[in-house]
């Protein structure tokens, strides 16, 4: 008996985020008849699943391994089965218990204590940690040095980081972005040519919120000039707008 979740991967060697067969079949079941499922306290967790099965009672890893979900559509199973079966709920739900906590929320309720208690078990596994992390930055609530360490994550330039792919000076790349690619480029684009600016040249405030910027600001990147140049060209002829 040991704490490690078995960690699902794809070929590649990354995480699979999709669920499980018996955790998609679960998660269905739950929906059309939710059940409440076990939610032991702690002392009873020691005594009846780890003592009972030969384990450390006073390993809090194990311990913390066996302790069940308080809420949602895995309610009942462990958080060792839950990393094992659904990486992918995983980072929603603690991507989202992590900015609660970040924006004040004290509360001491069952659900935001299990939910901290899950936090603490998957702290023990650096990768579940950075799909967390991947995830706040996907969902616009990482900080800029996520944000630079982010992978494209698709297409031929998957292997890349924002950073590497901004700083590029690869024709190939400057030619051929993908629509997907500069749609999630411009979050960053905006934010990096704002930040090599001079600081002191006149009536260059930051248009960090236009979604057009102004093309004095932008001078400088020429993937960002390609890239607002071929949007400004889907927007105008495949989105609405005729020649």
């Amino acid at each position: 008996m040991d704490f490690n979740a078995n960690l699902r991967r794809e070929a590649s060697g990354e995480l699979t985020f999709k669920p499980s067969p018996e955790a998609a079949a679960l998660a269905t079941a739950y929906w059309k008849n939710p059940t409440p499922g076990r939610s032991w306290p702690v002392a009873r967790v020691k005594e009846e699943v780890v003592a009972a099965a030969g384990g450390d009672t006073g390993d809090r890893n194990l311990v913390l391994s066996e302790r069940a979900l308080q809420f949602g559509q895995y309610r009942g199973k462990t958080f060792k089965w839950l990393c094992s079966n659904d990486v992918g709920y995983v980072a929603m739900v603690l991507a989202s218990h992590q900015q609660e906590r970040e924006r004040g929320d004290r509360s001491t309720s069952a659900v935001m204590g299990n939910k901290d208690a899950l936090l603490q078990y998957v702290a023990l596994f650096p990768d579940v940690m950075e799909a967390i992390q991947e995830r706040r930055v996907r969902e616009g609530a990482g900080t800029p040095a996520q944000e630079d360490a982010l992978l494209v994550s698709f297409g031929k330039y998957a292997s890349q980081t924002f950073n590497q792919l901004y700083d590029s000076r690869d024709k190939e790349i400057k030619g051929t972005p993908g629509l997907a690619l500069r749609w999630r480029l411009q979050k960053y684009i905006k934010i990096g040519d704002t930040d090599k600016l001079p600081p002191n040249l006149p009536g260059m405030a930051p248009q960090v919120n236009s979604l057009t910027p102004e093309p004095s600001l932008r001078g400088e990147s020429w993937l960002s000039s390609t890239l607002l140049s071929v949007y400004a060209k889907d927007i105008m002829y495949g989105h609405g707008c005729q020649k």
